[in-house]
């Protein structure tokens, strides 16, 4: 059942089996009478996730004529189901950047595996990961949507949302602020009792710095209720929050750092490797692949960032595999 945010905003938990997120926050706002409403994500393309979304949409009355979905950004737990809604006339809206990056617009699978065979991942382990891929397994199925842009203002009743863009998660994540009322639909740029996933992304030179400065970007906004994706904001204030996110990214690019200093070259796949993750694992061996591929991609954006600031020196072996070493 939906539970009630505030006189006109509503949450529609969507259970994501499997995933550590464990839910998503499907946040709806009801314009009111003659007014369009907004769904913000929609869950996995699932069974469970779609009846779940079903089921609360139709307990608040909510009609696809009169009802438009905001797509914060590219992940299959937000962007999973709708294709399933676009087909029943729900009008989306999304950045280009993220669209351009989900699998309804092209095949985008082959670019990720050379990506990630070039961050020194065995291709055996790629392979065997890929199968459970929850961007494959749950991807949505095809669906048009409205690009929108940073300053971009949606209006339902007398809720007016700006967007915000906020690259980092991914490179089109966006969030949608509303001034009048100081509400921030955060997406997965804030969460509050686990961190956002800050991998490298092909294209992207240093998406850690791109985060971190977006961090800072929204510490500027007058906030009273962050709303996040997943989970609860556990009592703490958003700017609280980003104070800790900041630090958190502080202590891992120090031990990304050391890593290269003490091992002289290391590619991304060995800085993981040595580097400390809250996963129970008794190494790097034992370490679950599915959780593995997102320390890899983590672990690229700590060193991209030290790179673009010349702490450390990015080269690439012959076999077309990237290494860092110190720059000095």
């Amino acid at each position: 059942m939906p539970t009630q945010v505030t006189d006109s905003i509503y949450n529609i938990h969507i259970d994501l089996p499997g995933s550590p997120l464990k839910w998503l926050n499907c946040y709806v706002i009801k314009g009111g009478e003659g007014a369009r409403n907004l769904v913000l994500d929609t869950g996995f393309n699932r069974p469970e996730c779609t009846e779940a979304l079903m089921k609360g949409l139709d307990t608040l009355d909510i009609r696809p004529e009169d009802t438009d979905v905001f797509l914060t950004h590219m992940h299959s737990d937000h962007v999973g189901n709708a294709g399933t809604l676009y087909k029943m006339g729900f009008h989306m809206y999304m950045s280009k950047t993220d669209y351009d990056r989900t699998c309804v617009a092209g095949d985008k699978l082959a670019g990720t595996f050379d990506f990630v065979i070039e961050q020194g991942m065995p291709e055996d382990e790629y392979r065997e990961v890929s199968k459970y891929n929850p961007a494959v397994l749950f991807k949505s199925e095809y669906f048009d949507y409205t690009p929108v842009s940073d300053g971009d203002v949606l209006v339902y009743g007398d809720h007016e949302l700006e967007c915000v863009y906020t690259p980092g998660h991914t490179p089109g994540h966006m969030c949608l602020y509303e001034r009048k009322r100081k509400i921030m639909f955060l997406g997965d740029h804030v969460l509050f009792d686990i961190t956002p996933n800050i991998c490298a992304w092909p294209g992207e030179a240093d998406s850690l710095g791109t985060y971190l400065d977006n961090l800072r970007r929204i510490a500027a906004y007058d906030v009273e209720l962050a709303l996040p994706a997943h989970r609860t904001d556990r009592g703490m204030t958003m700017y609280e929050r980003i104070d800790q996110l900041i630090r958190h990214h502080e202590f891992r690019l120090g031990e990304a750092r050391k890593v290269v200093e003490e091992n002289g070259e290391v590619t991304p796949y060995d800085a993981a490797a040595r580097m400390t993750w809250r996963i129970k694992a008794k190494n790097w061996d034992d370490f679950p692949l599915s959780q593995k591929i997102f320390a890899l991609g983590e672990s690229q954006a700590h060193l991209d960032y030290l790179s673009a600031r010349g702490e450390i020196i990015q080269g690439t072996y012959p076999n077309g595999v990237i290494y860092y070493k110190s720059n000095g």
